[in-house]
């Protein structure tokens, strides 16, 4: 008597047929896990408007205008 054959019930998953994923780089690895994931959306938002509000000041204080603030006797 033969064995029966295998059903997909019982059939093993041994992954997907390709080889291994292609390792990832660094600068790819932060984009896509650390500034592109929704996880971190929030996050990186705030970082992204505080870092914006700094650069804004300093180019206020940098310029002309901002000698306006200082009295003049």
């Amino acid at each position: 008597m033969s064995a029966p054959a295998p059903t997909p019930a019982n059939q093993l998953y041994l992954g997907p047929s390709g080889g291994a994923p292609a390792p990832q780089g660094l600068f790819s690895y932060l984009w896509n896990e650390q500034i592109m994931n929704q996880a971190h959306r929030e996050g990186n938002l705030n970082i992204a408007r505080a870092v914006g509000l700094f650069v804004v000041g300093i180019i206020f204080v940098r310029s002309e205008v901002s000698s306006a603030l200082v009295p003049v006797f």
